[in-house]
């Protein structure tokens, strides 16, 4: 048997010590732990944050630093192939694309896969980060986008002979995910509160305050709605203060979701996804799976997720007058939420489902 192509890896592989498990984790983790060991030698490089928080800017960068020291001693010493950057936005995509250009300086194949919604307002705010991340684009010999969003996204940034470099592996979940007997089942008369649920981190960045004011609009209106918020995050005791002072009575703060999370997101009839910006939100692909339908704002790989008014619908960022709207259009007609769930969870099982991105995985890192 021939031997194993040897690929570092850079990305997260340990659970963050306060136990938030992100996306990313996932992802890398499920990859690793995947039949790809039985082809591919993985020199693991961990990059999880510490916590879900943003630690001192300092304390990040002594790390940073640690890591690519690191990988500059595997890549110099270590018998590497390739290389497989994870990546977010910021300072994350600046420290793996150092990598992967000294990876490509030494003669190897580099893929990185860009997985956070802000890389565009970094591209927005900076021209020296957009020249940036164009060079790293450009030199690497694939580049993995989150849907065909990014794709046309990263297009407009690398010159026209470097595109067919960019492939798209749209993000996975496993088997277990999904909702048992195919679709949630919706009454096709409410005899009850339409039940929205908020499932994100606690931030303003996630929209949270956009949420909390559309359901005010929702309650002044009279409309029959309850909705709980779960999430953890820097705004939890100002959303409270908030819930309070505005006696906003449709409205729960719950917490962390951890425990039962299946049965918990499965009991409610709609999420609203209220998030300024996204790459591929898992938290968005874990609702759909299970049959609840989404109001999401126009963020993102959303847009190839959900095609409103057939499996959800979509709205600008930043405006609760929209979302209410949205909601509102669901308590006339609540027979939109069967089909908005049969749609959501084929969507879903059709293109997102683990082994399919272990199969692209896998031919993908073998043609390098």
């Amino acid at each position: 048997m021939a031997d194993k192509k040897r690929i570092l890896f850079v990305g997260s592989f340990n659970p963050p010590a306060d136990g938030r498990i992100g996306g990313q984790y996932f992802a890398c983790r499920s990859l690793i732990d995947s039949d790809l060991k039985d082809d591919f030698d993985f020199l693991l490089v961990d990059s999880t944050l510490d916590s879900i928080h943003v630690s001192s800017v300092f304390l990040r960068l002594h790390k940073v630093g640690r890591r690519v020291f690191r990988c500059v001693r595997e890549l110099l010493l270590s018998d590497v192939d390739a290389v497989l950057l994870f990546s977010s936005s910021g300072l994350s995509f600046i420290e793996k694309g150092s990598v992967g250009l000294l990876g490509k300086l030494l003669g190897k194949k580099v893929v990185i896969f860009p997985r956070s919604g802000p890389i565009i307002d970094n591209v927005k705010q900076s021209m020296l980060y957009r020249s940036y991340l164009s060079t790293v684009v450009s030199s690497c010999d694939a580049v993995i986008c989150q849907s065909d969003y990014w794709r046309s996204f990263f297009m407009r940034l690398v010159p026209e002979v470097n595109r067919d470099k960019l492939v798209v592996i749209e993000n996975w979940l496993p088997d277990s995910s999904f909702i048992e007997g195919g679709q949630k089942v919706y009454p096709q008369v409410m005899d009850r509160p339409l039940r929205l649920l908020y499932f994100n981190r606690i931030e303003k960045r996630k929209g949270i305050y956009d949420f909390l004011e559309a359901m005010l609009l929702l309650q002044r209106s009279g409309a029959w709605v309850e909705a709980k918020i779960y999430g953890d995050g820097t705004e939890r005791e100002n959303v409270k203060r908030f819930i309070s002072e505005k006696q906003l009575t449709n409205t729960e703060y719950v917490g962390w979701l951890s425990a039962d999370k299946r049965t918990v997101i499965s009991s409610f009839d709609l999420c609203l996804f209220t998030s300024h910006s996204e790459g591929f939100p898992n938290a968005l692909l874990e609702v759909m799976a299970l049959g609840v339908p989404v109001v999401s704002c126009r963020v993102g790989a959303v847009n190839d997720l959900i095609v409103s008014g057939k499996n959800g619908f979509l709205v600008d960022v930043e405006s609760p007058a929209q979302i209410a709207q949205a909601v509102q259009a669901v308590l006339r007609e609540p027979s939109l939420l069967q089909e908005f769930s049969r749609r959501s969870v084929e969507r879903v099982r059709q293109s997102n489902r683990l082994d399919d991105a272990i199969t692209k995985f896998r031919s993908l890192l073998s043609a390098l």
